[in-house]
């Protein structure tokens, strides 16, 4: 920042408000003044439309802005750190271990519609801490169950397993532990790949909101060793007395007894969950038709098939 008077984030196409360092100079203070008049002027004008036309104008008027983005590396946009370098999941590397170039210290959470996905994409990166009123993390009370997506590759498939396993948590009174899901990658690849590539996370929480739990949850440090370390598997049991269709009365008869807080069904596509209570099938049966809206990784609208 020693020869600059702005350093904004690098927003990989244009600079970004979200993280900006404005030094006290004529020419920052001018920028900044010019930015908050225009964005007071209209309410409708973004932070970062008005930053960069600022910019552009006081440039094309000589101000002399000495501007600098912030070092690309270390202040990432959202697109720059999670879909630029193939990060749709946490990774294992320490910044302790790493080049100090290449750690970086703010990460925008950008690229990205809707509040409830950008919380979700942070909670599946471990890089969400706010445990709310609810105890999202640290309950010591709050049972789950995970389950493993069809080997078979296809949206159907998997959205079939996962509305399978959220009838059963419903159910047993378990939150669901999603699975990584499988994706189709625009070179034509497979690849690994989180619930906000596939579906809409804002529909989908009107209905699911707090029935379900990302992928890596069991390794959020806020997670009681407890939840990680009780897990019984009941795969073997629901294959050998459950084979497709299967009724609630059925079901809890299984596994009502299981004390272990993580219950554990490996691959459960192919099970129909039937509500004993007509009335409990048909809001079931209405709320996952609404919930479940195909999207993509951005979720800026959603996709018809």
């Amino acid at each position: 920042m020693t020869d600059a008077d702005v350093a904004p984030l690098w927003d990989s196409i244009v600079y970004n408000a979200g993280f900006i360092v404005i030094k006290p100079t004529p020419q920052g203070i001018q920028l900044y003044e010019q930015i908050r008049y225009q964005t007071q002027k209209s309410a409708k004008l973004a932070d970062q439309d008005s930053l960069n036309m600022v910019v552009k104008r006081m440039k094309r008027r000589h101000y002399n802005l000495r501007l600098r983005a912030l070092n690309k590396r270390r202040f990432l946009s959202g697109y720059a750190y999670f879909e630029g370098s193939g990060r749709l999941f946490p990774r294992d590397e320490d910044c302790t271990t790493l080049p100090y170039v290449f750690c970086p210290i703010v990460v925008h959470n950008n690229w990205i519609a809707s509040k409830n996905a950008k919380i979700y994409r942070f909670r599946e990166h471990l890089m969400w801490l706010y445990d709310g009123d609810d105890h999202y993390y640290s309950s010591e009370t709050r049972n789950y169950l995970t389950y493993e997506n069809p080997q078979e590759f296809g949206k159907a498939r998997q959205m079939s397993a996962l509305i399978s396993a959220l009838a059963v948590g419903h159910l047993l009174n378990r939150v669901v532990i999603l699975p990584m899901f499988l994706c189709v990658t625009p070179k034509g690849r497979i690849r690994n790949c989180p619930l906000n590539s596939l579906i809409q996370i804002s529909t989908f929480e009107t209905y699911f909101k707090g029935q379900f739990r990302e992928s890596s949850f069991l390794r959020h440090p806020k997670v009681p060793e407890a939840v990680k370390r009780e897990i019984y598997d009941g795969t073997k049991a629901l294959n050998r007395n459950i084979t497709a269709n299967v009724t609630s009365r059925a079901l809890i008869k299984l596994f009502d007894k299981v004390t272990a807080r993580v219950l554990k069904l490996g691959n459960i596509f192919g099970v129909e969950v039937i509500f004993d209570d007509k009335l409990q099938n048909k809001t079931f049966n209405e709320h996952v038709q609404k919930a479940i809206q195909y999207s993509d990784y951005r979720q800026l609208h959603p996709i018809r098939t």
